[in-house]
């Protein structure tokens, strides 16, 4: 799992592009004399998109997504010390056009996961095609599959102290995520040991995406910051 932390909005201009998929890294094919169609070639293996390096582009692209909820729209603001609550990773995940981007979005004081999303590469835009806004939830690439943690917590437990963890796992099947693998860890047992739970045979919904086109930071604009 690798985690990321939140990018100041200083380092933003040096990159247009960032997030765990490949955006705007894409390049299509010189079109040929007659009818065969353009080429759209695929960014190189593991190659990280140029978004994922450039969190206020990241950002605005999320914020563009009617998709997401209007919470976390709203929320994804910098935070106090000019940084972006955003975590990425990028892997293949879909087998699209580039690098499929993870984007995390967390709460600027603790770092807390609140939601997770998979933003697919087509033709050098981007999709969203899973979206877990039931946090604590944070999300990686792992070998070609997407993993999604949620920390457990009881009612009346503090924030840091979860007493659980339930970890699934999922892959791209004809279009749409499903659930390959599940496992929970309870840190209360003696020796806290992942054990198999049962998954869901249905495939994950897909969030209602739009087509978004990645833009330069010069071009987002945001409201103004929070102290959250």
């Amino acid at each position: 799992m690798r985690r990321i932390a939140p990018i100041a909005t200083a380092s933003a201009l040096t990159c247009a592009c960032v997030v765990a998929a490949g955006c705007g890294t894409t390049l299509t094919g010189a079109r040929r004399e007659g009818p065969a169609p353009s080429v759209t070639m695929k960014a190189p293996p593991g190659a990280d998109p140029a978004i994922a390096a450039d969190p206020a582009a990241l950002a605005g692209m999320v914020r563009r997504d009617t998709s997401v909820s209007a919470d976390v729209r709203e929320d994804l603001t910098p935070c106090r010390d000019d940084s972006y609550p955003l975590d990425t990773d990028a892997g293949d995940l879909t087998a699209g056009d580039g690098p499929d981007l993870v984007v995390n979005i967390t709460t600027c004081g603790e770092g807390i996961g609140i939601a997770a999303y998979v933003y697919r590469m087509v033709g050098g835009k981007y999709r969203c095609v899973f979206a877990d806004e039931r946090g604590p939830v944070y999300g990686t690439v792992d070998d070609g599959r997407l993993e999604v943690v949620h920390e457990v917590y009881p009612s009346d437990d503090p924030v840091a102290f979860p007493t659980g963890e339930d970890a699934v796992t999922y892959s791209w099947r004809a279009g749409h995520f499903v659930q390959t693998a599940r496992f929970f860890t309870d840190f209360a047992a003696a020796s806290p040991t992942p054990s198999p739970e049962p998954t869901s045979t249905e495939p994950v919904p897909m969030p209602k995406s739009a087509l978004l086109d990645p833009e330069l930071p010069s071009r987002a604009a945001f409201p103004a910051r929070k102290g959250h």
